[in-house]
């Protein structure tokens, strides 16, 4: 998809709301400090939009990139751990806050997708002592260290395997990878580390956000 494409896709997306009542031309030039005359032209198409320019307006209308393309789309474009039919819906979360994650260097994601948000039933989520039968987890994939993120304070993530998915503290022993919960009565998953692959291979992400379902 060009950047054209994107711009048209933002159009569409600004006329969108605009028909449902949820925004207007005037607010959002304010809003995004633009000229009133400069949103008009664009959303006429008769001009596009820098790239400062569009990331102002995204910020502004708090979606990202990903929000102006199709599940379909986003397939075509990025590699994920998941069958397309998994694929439930995108969620946004705040800029700032996206920014401030670190990742880390253990291995090279570079040319993944960073954040993907995944659901997981109660069962799957033994960290998890509140009274709700699903979370949702931001994960960061660019985080496959087992160097803790903060210190003294031991990572969770979600790890792959067997066609699941299934979140945890985990450790490395031998050719084991080690999937534990707080709770020390709590029985231990194992999970072997097949010959030719790396720990870091089931690794998912961490988990940087939690998003209980009551």
């Amino acid at each position: 998809m060009t950047l054209q494409d994107l711009q048209e896709q933002l159009r569409a997306h600004i006329r969108s709301r605009m028909g449902r009542g949820e925004l207007n031309g005037v607010g959002l030039a304010r809003a995004a400090d633009f000229p009133q005359g400069h949103l008009s032209n664009f959303l006429n198409g008769r001009r596009g939009l820098s790239l400062e320019s569009m990331d102002r307006l995204l910020d502004t209308l708090g979606i990202g990139i990903l929000d102006l393309l199709e599940t379909r789309e986003i397939e075509q474009h990025v590699e994920l751990p998941f069958a397309p039919e998994q694929i439930l819906e995108t969620r946004s979360f705040n800029k700032s806050f996206l920014r401030r994650l670190r990742p880390s260097d253990a291995e090279d994601r570079r040319d993944w997708l960073r954040f993907v948000v995944i659901r997981l039933e109660l069962k799957s989520v033994p960290l998890i002592a509140y009274r709700t039968t699903r979370v949702t987890l931001l994960i960061d994939r660019h985080y496959s260290s087992l160097d803790p993120y903060r210190r003294f304070q031991p990572n969770v993530y979600v790890i792959s395997f067997e066609g699941r998915c299934s979140m945890g503290y985990v450790t490395v022993r031998d050719d084991y990878l080690l999937l534990r919960t707080r709770d020390a009565q709590q029985e231990v998953e194992m999970v072997r580390i097949e010959r030719g692959r790396n720990y870091s291979d089931y690794i998912v992400g961490r988990v940087c956000h939690v998003g209980l379902e009551v």
